[in-house]
């Protein structure tokens, strides 16, 4: 019975030293022994014998028992997520139908679990907070006397890579389901939040200096039970990134977007047209007559240190080739240092014009004025890492109507965020 318990001793100390994310050192395990001594569960001998069996163990790298005694699924699992809470303050001019002042606190919560299906495969999933029919927002409102918030599956997906097989030598990505956008971006065309449902694919070969990258999908965008002509995004994109010299790269791209089917009507979570022209009547939207969206876009960056510190100037155009009005939208942008440790800092800004018809206003940058397209302005922010894994960040923008009512929203943002 004592060979057991010491069996079961070395066992449990040797799986908490090796499983990932435990720091366990051998004063940790100096404690523990001279407890056990202490109570009377183990000789001096005993537990001089344990330590040597321990070193012996950890010091050829035996990591077997802990993959034995802990359950196989875990090993190929990986969990994720991170908190943000929020304080949010708008100035409306004029306030209109809504309110001139306006004061909220919100919460996101995102947790996610990757699992190693094999050397290729990988399948995800994500729950997040948020809103049903939003595509584009994660924040839930404190409200409504303290109800419930709800969660949402925000991902799952399936992803294939090439990597082991014998097409390695042409890097290829393929994602199924629901996933992160696979397309490089900003928040002039997309808004961060935005899951896209459907098939991607995306070949990454390398040239030279340069890393080029090919990427494209197709994204059921709504499904009309009644008719065959189902509203649909197809995308595509190519670009390169590659190092021009020491802490100096240039990354760029131009991408294609082709929407579908629109006239027959997509489902919104609100009766607004978000910018665009049209109409939206039962939660409803279709574009005005004769209006399309063929997006042509263009963007790329600069990155570079300055004082030590990574810096970063950016610039993003796009253009609604299907139109002769209304129809660009550019950014224009920096950002300096990094808030990824405590008193780390990063700062940037950046200015934005989206004209009303330049993109589908349902999938842009939702913080942006009151989202959607019509909208042109600053944006100001700046971030500063607090505790491990913890920033402080703030945000401004300074916003105003393009045509019509030429309204005003500023927007002031407080966010405590903490990844785990």
């Amino acid at each position: 019975m004592r060979i057991l318990w010491r069996r079961g001793i070395v066992a449990g100390i040797i799986v908490l030293t090796c499983l990932p994310g435990t720091a366990w050192a051998s004063v940790e395990v100096d404690l523990l022994l001279d407890k056990l001594v202490e109570k009377g569960v183990l000789s001096r001998q005993e537990a001089s014998d344990l330590r040597s069996e321990i070193a012996e163990h950890k010091d050829a790298g035996n990591e077997q028992l802990a993959k034995e005694v802990v359950p196989k699924w875990t090993q190929n699992i990986s969990l994720s997520g991170d908190l943000r809470l929020r304080h949010e303050s708008f100035k409306r001019d004029p306030s209109t139908s809504a309110p001139e002042y306006r004061h909220r606190q919100r919460v996101r919560l995102r947790l996610g679990a990757k699992a190693k299906v094999s050397d290729q495969l990988e399948a995800g999933l994500r729950l997040a907070t948020g809103t049903n029919l939003d595509p584009i927002s994660t924040n839930q409102t404190f409200q409504d006397t303290f109800d419930k918030k709800d969660l949402f599956v925000d991902l799952a997906y399936l992803k294939f890579t090439t990597a082991g097989t014998f097409m390695e030598t042409l890097p290829l990505t393929l994602w199924g389901g629901k996933f992160e956008n696979p397309f490089y971006s900003t928040s002039l065309v997309w808004d961060g939040d935005l899951t896209p449902e459907g098939t991607a694919v995306s070949v990454t070969p390398k040239l030279g200096p340069a890393d080029l990258f090919f990427t494209g999908g197709v994204f059921p965008v709504d499904e009309i039970s009644t008719n065959g002509g189902d509203p649909t995004l197809y995308g595509a994109q190519a670009g390169a990134a590659w190092s021009v010299a020491n802490n100096l790269s240039v990354k760029g791209a131009l991408a294609y977007y082709d929407y579908a089917n629109l006239e027959n009507g997509i489902d919104v979570f609100t009766n607004s047209t978000f910018g665009n022209s049209g109409t939206a009547a039962s939660n409803v939207y279709r574009p005005a007559n004769g209006l399309d969206f063929n997006e042509l876009n263009l963007l790329g960056e600069v990155s570079s240190q300055v004082f030590g510190r990574p810096l970063k100037l950016y610039a993003d155009y796009v253009k609604n080739t299907a139109i002769a009005d209304n129809d660009e939208g550019w950014a224009l942008g920096f950002k300096v240092g990094k808030a990824d440790k405590p008193l780390a800092w990063e700062a940037g800004y950046f200015y934005q014009r989206l004209e009303p018809d330049a993109v589908l206003g349902l999938f842009t940058d939702s913080d942006f004025g009151d989202g959607g397209t019509n909208r042109s302005g600053h944006v100001y922010y700046a971030a500063i890492g607090t505790l491990k894994n913890s920033t402080l960040g703030f945000k401004w923008f300074v916003t105003e109507e393009i045509t019509g009512s030429d309204a005003a929203v500023d927007r002031f943002q407080v966010d405590w965020l903490t990844k785990f």
